[in-house]
């Protein structure tokens, strides 16, 4: 991995000397865990087994799963991370006991390696998991067999615009652009040229050049693959170190951040991203009887007319938060920069963060929902597939679990000199610094009960280093404070830059980080300015009932304040509910949102005229 390393300005932890400390965010990993370990590894195999004529006594998983088995990969994925974050060897037992048995089935039958663009690189990714992760060196062939056999399957005269149209669909060539990031990592771990030759040809140019020529027309795109597809220009940088890719990277984050993405940092509503229509975001809300409403239809990532359906949600929640996970993490490893911390701190809370537990039978909240006539969270999926499947362990059965692995390594980052803190989950880093071990552990119950953040050092003996915080795109300077053993630092403290702290650090100095949350609204996009989601700090919060509201959107604070009975919720002054002066509405964060309970994140507001 050397070649990875030189692209780096900074390193993260790679899923070791950082866990999780209880809150809502271990509980979510916790429950996963058992949750994934509960499953039968006959019942995961079943499909590898009737492919390769063996005998199995089980009918195998429902769903998607049970159609092609498609996120057998990502699971062995994230059971050789999750390993890694916790220790809990039960799921390094679980990964490679599967492994073993995949490749018993392979040896059977080379149907196994028969596979489609989205099986493969799923497959490749877990592999490559458990090979870096866990050394399972026995994998390293059936790397190679796997690679061999899509050479001479995969279509790669297909256009390469990565629309996901019929030509696609029918060659079974979906999501082709995904493939370069886990066949450059096959060449970092193993050196083999062939998976780098073989990543080339997937290389995506009409993205890659539109954004580095700041041509955003790109079109309806499947929103979920196209941001993964990012990652693939990670890899290429870290292989080819051809700027063009980086390039491409940072753009493609600048655009989509400001002009694509919800208040929660959720994207892509019916998966679609980069409509060239302007106040897409804000239309994808509207009731179909709504006046404001540009049209009935759409054009869809395959490049089809369709009707507008709720069915198709705001945010593919899991999937979108691992695209993103993943291409904020090479940017900070790549340039350093905090600002690269902002898009996971919004997903973490308002995406992962809010998402329901996937339930035993393989339901998954799939969709977040951010309608302006309120949504439920629910892991019902309304839609059937043509073959009569249903929506049980489906992709975002894949995905969540490496959401929850990834919590734990997107927190820290080091390098040479300095420590570096960019999410402030309950937690705790060991980081050996000039021989010394140093320790940070993150206290605090942030952001669940409170905004102050609280750190203690552990240190074997007196150790320099910089301990560097990110601050918040939506902190202040003028009342953020940073205090080191009570004593007030005059430090800069800048939204999306590191507060720098340099001294010789002490075993059991405590730093107190003070970022207060306030009210904001957000439009949902320049054309609809009227519909806004009210933000507290990093928190998005919901309404308890549809409403039009009155009040200087500019100014929460003076019209909504703190409810007496729950943290972090609100309540309105009276006179600011459309149609009614004496009634109020109540604010409270999206992710503490149970099943079943309907909200309104986003709400319309009387501007001035």
């Amino acid at each position: 991995m050397s070649e990875a390393r030189a692209a780096h300005r900074i390193s993260a932890f790679d899923y070791k000397q950082v866990t999780l400390k209880n809150g809502h965010w271990k509980r979510q990993q916790d429950e996963t865990i058992e949750l994934y370990l509960g499953i039968a590894n006959d019942e995961l195999l079943h499909i590898f087994r009737q492919k390769a004529g063996l005998v199995s006594h089980v009918h195998g998983l429902s769903g998607w799963y049970g159609a092609g088995a498609s996120t057998f990969g990502q699971k062995l994925g994230a059971f050789a991370k999750l390993y890694r974050v916790t220790g809990d060897y039960r799921l390094q037992e679980k990964a490679v006991q599967l492994a073993d048995e995949w490749i018993v089935c392979a040896d059977q039958s080379p149907s196994l390696f028969d596979n489609d663009t989205y099986v493969y690189d799923k497959l490749m990714g877990g592999f490559l998991d458990m090979y870096e992760y866990l050394g399972y060196d026995r994998i390293v062939p059936y790397l190679t067999l796997l690679t061999e056999a899509v050479q001479a399957r995969f279509k790669q005269d297909i256009k390469r615009d990565g629309l996901q149209d019929q030509e696609l669909w029918s060659n079974h060539m979906i999501e082709w652009y995904t493939l370069p990031e886990n066949l450059y990592r096959a060449y970092q771990l193993t050196g083999d040229e062939k998976f780098k030759a073989f990543a080339q040809v997937w290389d995506y140019d009409y993205l890659w050049d539109k954004l580095n020529n700041h041509d955003f027309q790109i079109g309806p795109r499947h929103a979920y693959s196209q941001v993964n597809s990012l990652s693939s220009a990670a890899r290429a940088y870290e292989v080819t170190r051809d700027e063009r890719y980086l390039s491409a990277m940072k753009i493609a984050y600048d655009e989509i951040t400001t002009h694509h993405i919800f208040a929660t940092g959720g994207y892509g509503p019916a998966e679609c991203l980069f409509t060239e229509k302007e106040g897409y975001l804000g239309d994808s809300l509207k009731s179909t009887w709504d006046s404001t409403l540009t049209s009935l239809t759409y054009t869809n990532f395959g490049g089809s007319e369709v009707t507008r359906n709720d069915t198709w949600g705001s945010c593919e929640v899991s999937c979108c938060a691992w695209a993103v996970f993943k291409l904020c993490n090479y940017l900070l490893q790549y340039t350093g920069e905090a600002k690269y911390g902002d898009w996971v701190e919004k997903l973490l809370y308002n995406g992962t963060g809010a998402q329901l537990p996937i339930e035993p039978d393989g339901k998954v909240m799939y969709y977040a929902n951010y309608f302006l006539d309120g949504a439920v969270k629910t892991v019902e999926d309304r839609r059937l597939q043509e073959g009569g499947q249903t929506f049980e362990w489906q992709c975002c059965t894949g995905t969540f679990p490496q959401d929850v692995a990834e919590y734990a390594n997107l927190l820290y980052y080091y390098d040479e000199d300095s420590l570096y803190i960019t999410q402030y989950l309950p937690s705790k880093v060991s980081w050996v610094h000039t021989g010394s071990l140093v320790t940070v552990e993150n206290y605090s119950l942030y952001p669940e009960e409170e905004s102050r953040i609280r750190l203690r050092i552990g240190t074997e003996q007196d150790t320099e280093f910089q301990l560097k915080l990110r601050v918040p795109s939506w902190a202040s300077g003028l009342n953020s404070s940073i205090k080191v053993n009570g004593e007030a630092l005059d430090i800069t403290i800048s939204a999306n830059k590191w507060a720098t702290i340099s001294r010789v650090w002490k075993d059991g100095d405590i730093v107190e980080v003070e970022f207060p949350f306030a009210l904001y609204f957000k439009a949902v996009d320049q054309v609809n300015p009227d519909i806004v989601a009210l933000n507290y700090g990093p928190l998005v919060l919901v309404a308890d009932t549809m409403t039009q509201f009155i009040g200087n959107a500019a100014e929460p604070s003076a019209w909504i304040h703190p409810a007496a009975s729950k943290p972090d919720s609100f309540v309105t002054d009276t006179g600011h509910v459309a149609g009614y002066d004496f009634l109020t509405r109540n604010f409270s964060p999206y992710y503490k949102v149970g099943a079943m309970q309907w909200y309104y994140m986003y709400n319309r507001i009387q501007l001035p005229k």
